[in-house]
């Protein structure tokens, strides 16, 4: 029963969280983080006042036990975020501005592990803790962009575009700068014959998965008669499972497989069952996910300057790099600037890079705990800032050209569904 209730708690502040900031006109990740919160340290705090420290909600109502029993809904929450994104991305849009996207992760990552390397050797760490820190503030969450995009209504448009083509690179990135620090901690050699491995890995699932699966998907549900309702949602949920775990197996995040396979759907599934497949993941999973997010954040020893210059370091890095390799793909000066916001969350792939630093006594609790209230600084602000960038540059838009939309009719459809907008079936 505990397992409904941790389900229960987070879940429900964050849909309420979530539901409020949409009325005050913000995006919706903003208050699911915010009711994530409420439910871990804040509930934590009220408690601690009125409890004695013996009672046992203190050692139940721990991120870490909690984490143990609802870990495989959290996951599935990152893999339907990621599925939603897909859904409403083109393939041919993330393949065309691929040069682009390249450029914008590969100095996305390199300025802030720069950065972060020659904080920590400022603050007296070593080279290999100072290359932890560093590592850990050069992955974007990619989920955290996703989310973000979609309740912007800016998934389809350039920046959206820009934005998820570096995220799916960033994360191979990520793979390779885990297995750099990986055979370091061991003491193994880590030769460029490694990292080729891993870029060819990588780059042959996403080639063999976009080619059979445009092959093979639409041949598989073409028969719309064959297959009853039940039957026909089982054997979606089942191709987006095979291509999470085979992304996994290629040594990329599920969330990766779950964003192709996203994108394949998109042009197999009709209106309905789009909407179907999004408002299950947007009106339970995701909600669960980024309440999750909020509830695992502590804020005990982060009140610091190492703090303060771990998140400054970050978000300059972050923003400088991205928006540089943007402004240098040819976007404008305030879309890139946007990409670089788009591109500053963290949350999951960092996290392990810490959690790794930490697990081997790479890196401390302290500096762990500054790691991790950066990753949900990064992940709060990022909503806040993008959309009021992504208002002006839409402002300027339409005086321009006459308030042209940069969503599909069918995109917006879904999204506004979602938000309980009437809308008909196309």
């Amino acid at each position: 029963m505990i397992v409904f209730i941790y389900v229960v708690a987070i879940f429900s502040s964050a849909m309420i969280f979530g539901e409020i900031a949409e009325k005050l006109n913000q995006p919706n990740i903003i208050g699911e983080l915010f009711g994530g919160i409420v439910a871990g340290p804040i509930a934590h705090s009220i408690f601690s006042l009125l409890l004695s420290p013996e009672h046992p909600f203190f050692e139940y109502w721990k991120p870490e036990v909690i984490e143990g029993e609802i870990g495989i809904l959290i996951d599935i929450g990152m893999v339907m975020v990621m599925l939603i994104a897909g859904l409403g991305t083109e393939l041919e849009d993330i393949t065309s501005s691929m040069k682009d996207s390249s450029l914008t992760a590969l100095l996305g990552v390199c300025f802030p592990l720069l950065i972060g390397y020659f904080t920590g050797i400022f603050f007296g760490y070593s080279h290999i803790t100072s290359f932890f820190l560093g590592a850990s503030l050069s992955i974007t969450a990619v989920a955290v962009s996703a989310k973000t995009l979609i309740d912007l209504k800016k998934l389809h448009s350039r920046i959206g575009i820009t934005i998820m083509g570096a995220a799916i690179i960033d994360d191979v990135l990520g793979l390779i700068i885990l297995s750099v620090l990986l055979s370091i901690i061991h003491g193994e050699t880590f030769s460029p014959v490694e990292v080729l491995k891993i870029v060819l890995k990588s780059a042959g699932f996403l080639y063999i998965s976009v080619k059979l699966g445009s092959y093979l998907l639409p041949k598989i549900l073409k028969q719309r008669l064959r297959y009853g309702k039940e039957l026909r949602l089982g054997i979606v949920l089942f191709i987006i499972l095979v291509f999470s775990i085979l992304a996994r197996l290629s040594g990329l995040h599920e969330m990766i497989g779950a964003f192709i396979v996203g994108m394949l759907l998109k042009k197999t599934l009709n209106d309905r069952e789009i909407d179907n497949l999004i408002t299950w993941g947007l009106g339970f999973f995701v909600p669960l996910f980024f309440g999750w997010i909020g509830f695992s954040v502590t804020f005990s020893s982060v009140f610091s300057l190492l703090t303060f210059v771990v998140i400054m370091a970050a978000v300059t890095g972050k923003i400088i790099g991205c928006g540089m390799g943007a402004l240098m793909s040819g976007l404008s000066p305030k879309e890139s600037l946007a990409v670089g916001v788009g591109m500053n969350g963290r949350g999951a792939v960092e996290l392990v890079l810490a959690g790794v630093g930490l697990e081997f006594g790479i890196i401390q609790q302290e500096l762990f705990s500054v790691i991790v209230f950066m990753a949900f600084f990064t992940t709060i602000t990022t909503p806040l800032i993008l959309k009021l960038l992504m208002e002006d540059s839409s402002v300027e838009k339409n005086k321009k050209s006459g308030n042209k939309k940069d969503i599909n009719v069918n995109q917006r459809k879904v999204f506004e569904t979602h938000q309980g907008r009437d809308k008909k079936d196309a």
